[in-house]
C-alpha cells in the first residue's frame, strides 16, 4: 500500500510540474523510449546476432553432449560384457578397469562441458548488456539533440513505469509525441531489407 501511495504521489508531482510548466509556456514533448529501442535497426541487428551466437553455443554443446553419450554407450556395452558368465576372471578385471576409466573420462568431459557452457553464456550475457547499454545511450543522445534543435524545455518518456510496473503517465495527448520523428532519424541509415520472396542463389 505504501508503494502504491508513493507511486500516486510521484504521478501527482509530475502532474503539478507539468501544470506549472504550462503556466510558464514551456515547450513539452513526449517520447516512447521502449518503442524507439525495440524498433531501432541496430537493436534488431544486435538481437539477430545474439540468436546466431546462441544457436552456435547450442550446436557446440550438442556436439559435446553427443561425445558424452557415446562414452555412456561404451560403458553400458562394457558392463554387459562383464556380466557375461562365460567371461574369464582376468577379462572381467580388465573390463572393470576400462569401465572405471571410461566413467572418469565421461565425468571429466561433462564437468568441462558445464564449465564451458557457463563461461560462454556469461560472456554472451555481458556482451548483450554492453550492446544494449550502448544502444540506449545512442538513442538518448538523439533524443537530447532533437530536443535542443526543436527548443523543447522538457521531454518525458511515456513508456516509463513505476517500481510497481504502473504507468507513470496515465494519459498524454498524441500531439506532444515525437517518437515517429525520432524513429525516422534513428533508422535513416538502416540497411535495406531484402524483398519478400527473394531466395539465396536466385
Amino acid at each position: 500500500m505504501k508503494n502504491i501511495l508513493k507511486s500516486i504521489c510521484i504521478v501527482a508531482a509530475f502532474a503539478i510540474s507539468i501544470g506549472s510548466a504550462a503556466a510558464q509556456n514551456l515547450k513539452i514533448a513526449t517520447v516512447d523510449m521502449q518503442k524507439l529501442f525495440n524498433e531501432y535497426h541496430l537493436t534488431q541487428t544486435t538481437q539477430e546476432k545474439v540468436k546466431v551466437d546462441q544457436a552456435r553455443i547450442q550446436q557446440e554443446n550438442g556436439e559435446r553432449l553427443k561425445k558424452i553419450r557415446d562414452l555412456q554407450a561404451k560403458i553400458e556395452n562394457l558392463s554387459k560384457q562383464k556380466q557375461d558368465p562365460t567371461v574369464s576372471d582376468k577379462k572381467r578385471v580388465e573390463l572393470e578397469r576400462e569401465i572405471q576409466m571410461r566413467v572418469s573420462e565421461g565425468n571429466a568431459a561433462d564437468n568441462e562441458r558445464r564449465q564451458w557452457l557457463a563461461r560462454r553464456n556469461k560472456a554472451l550475457n555481458e556482451n548483450i548488456v554492453a550492446e544494449m547499454r550502448s544502444i540506449l545511450g545512442e538513442i538518448r543522445e538523439k533524443v537530447e539533440a532533437h530536443a535542443r534543435e526543436n527548443d523543447f524545455d522538457l521531454v518525458l518518456d511515456k513508456s516509463a513505469r513505476s517500481a510497481n510496473q504502473v504507468e507513470t503517465f496515465v494519459f498524454v495527448k498524441d500531439k506532444f509525441d515525437i517518437t515517429a520523428q525520432l524513429l525516422e532519424t534513428l533508422n535513416k541509415n538502416a540497411p535495406a531489407k531484402p524483398a519478400e520472396g527473394d531466395k539465396a542463389g536466385e
